[in-house]
Parts: structure tokens; sequence; C-alpha cells
């Protein structure tokens, strides 16, 4: 089954990790989105698609910037994120955003739907990378926007590279791993990213470095908010599963005292490195 690694996760586990640390995961990665969403000129358009939208917050942002009679659907696969942001567009009383699971790479979408396309750091977990963005294209109307925001490699990005240091001592890891492989880094390579959306057949691919300080479980002591960053990484929240509490504080303990450093004024900070994508199906 194509995808079903990642199915697995986010409709598990990682994805319920994610809905429980939303407000936190929001605070970290909105700045990141918005200069992504910046890109996009959205004053005109009737009808956007949110590729990945996790726990609402991009689609809900997006639903609000809207004009009268647009509207936005939020597409993911992890089914507990997605009823989770079903529940705030009811809090919220919002009527022009839906939220459908949704495996953007295979099911079969309307033609010509969407007039714009966003993603925030959900574009990268394809296991078929270009037939995923050619469905994206095919539901997209001709000359029609798209913007995504990705990370650059792990080694730009300390908040991933210091935790997985750390995660090499407990965790055995493929000798070889493939940069590409679904993930958070798989489009760290500007001219693969590139090479994707142009066999997707989008046009204007443009790519933007982008570099910014985040910030990570604010209010949290350095060991509580090592104890929910580890949760939220797939390889690593994948061995706090497997092994018992003993393990796993033994595991938390460790990360906490790496990540002691990046720990100022009562959060977790790091420089992040992203590119900002736009393209035209």
């Amino acid at each position: 089954m194509a995808n079903e690694q990642q199915s697995d996760f986010w409709s598990g586990p990682g994805g319920q990790s994610w809905v429980d640390n939303q407000t936190q995961m929001d605070t970290m990665l909105q700045p990141l989105g918005d200069a992504a969403l910046e890109l996009l000129n959205l004053k005109n358009a009737r009808h956007v698609m949110d590729i990945g939208c996790g726990t609402g917050t991009t689609t809900i942002n997006i639903a609000k910037e809207l004009s009268a009679g647009g509207s936005v659907t939020g597409a993911d696969l992890s089914e507990p994120m997605i009823e989770f942001a079903r529940q705030r567009l009811l809090d919220e009383g919002i009527s022009n955003a839906e939220f459908v699971t949704s495996d953007l790479q295979e099911d079969e979408l309307q033609p010509e739907m969407y007039d714009a396309a966003f993603s925030r750091f959900g574009v990268m977990f394809f296991d078929q990378s270009v037939k995923g963005f050619a469905n994206i294209r095919s539901a997209m109307k001709p000359n029609s926007p798209i913007a995504f925001v990705c990370w650059q490699s792990p080694s730009h990005n300390l908040w991933h590279s210091a935790a997985m240091a750390v995660a090499k001592e407990f965790i055995e890891m493929p000798a070889a791993q493939d940069p590409r492989a679904p993930g958070p880094f798989a489009f760290a390579e500007p001219d693969y990213v590139n090479s994707i959306l142009v066999d997707a057949e989008f046009k204007r691919v443009s790519l933007t470095p982008h570099e910014q300080e985040v910030e990570l479980f604010s209010g949290q002591t350095v060991r509580a908010a090592s104890e929910n960053f580890a949760r939220i990484n797939p390889v690593i929240g994948s061995y706090i599963s497997s092994v018992d509490d003993s393990a796993a504080a033994t595991f938390f303990d460790a990360l906490a005292d790496t990540l002691s450093s990046y720990h100022k004024d009562n959060a977790l900070r790091f420089p992040s490195a992203t590119w900002l994508v736009t393209a035209t199906a």
C-alpha cells in the first residue's frame, strides 16, 4: 500500500502527539508558514487547497483571509488531526472551511477544482512525490499558484540534528539512509524539489531560502520539553513506544541534557532554515 508507513504514523501515536502539542507546534511553525503564505495572493481565490493541513491552523487562517464567497479545504492523512481540526471549526464558528482525511498522492481528486494551493511542511511525505504533485496539479485550475515551505538540510536545523545525535546513542539507525526518503527533510535539495515539480508539469518554479529562529515548547522545563519533543519525532517516537518507562526516562534525560543549551527564556530556541517554494499549475 502506497504511503502505508506515513499513514500508520500520522493516524497513530504520532498524529495524536501533534494534536496534544498543537499550540506548541503552531508557535514554532506558524511564522515559517506565514512567510510562504505571503507569496500567495488569495484576495480573489474562490477555493484553496491546504495540503497536509494537520490540526487545521493554516486552513483556518486562510479561511479568515479569503474574501466573501471564498472557501478552503484542508486535507491530511491523519485521522486524529483532522478530527481535532473539524472540532476547531465548530468551536470557532467558521463556515468557509472544511477538512477531509485524504491521501493526496493516491486519492482521485476533482479536476480543476482549486485556484490556489498551499502547504506548511505537508508535502515532503509522499513515497512517490511526482505522482503526488501531479495529482494535486490535476485538481488545480490552469495557471493557478501553489506555495509551500519545506525544510533545508538537517545540518541547518539544529532542532532536529541535535536530537538525532542523541537518538543515535540509543537507536540502531540504518547504515545508509536515503536523504530523499519520505520525511521532514526529503526536500532539502533545491534541484530535487525543482525536478519533482517540473516532472509533475508545474511551471515557473522558484525556491527562496529563508532563515528564522523558531521557538518550541514555551513555558515548559527543558525536561518536559524534551519528552514532548521526542514524541513528535517519527523515529524517536517509535523507539519510545517500544521500550519500558525506565528506558524512555533515560532517553528523555539524555535529550534534556543536550537540549539544555538551547533552552532560553523558558523555551527551546533554535535557528531554522527553510525553502519557500512557488510554482504555477
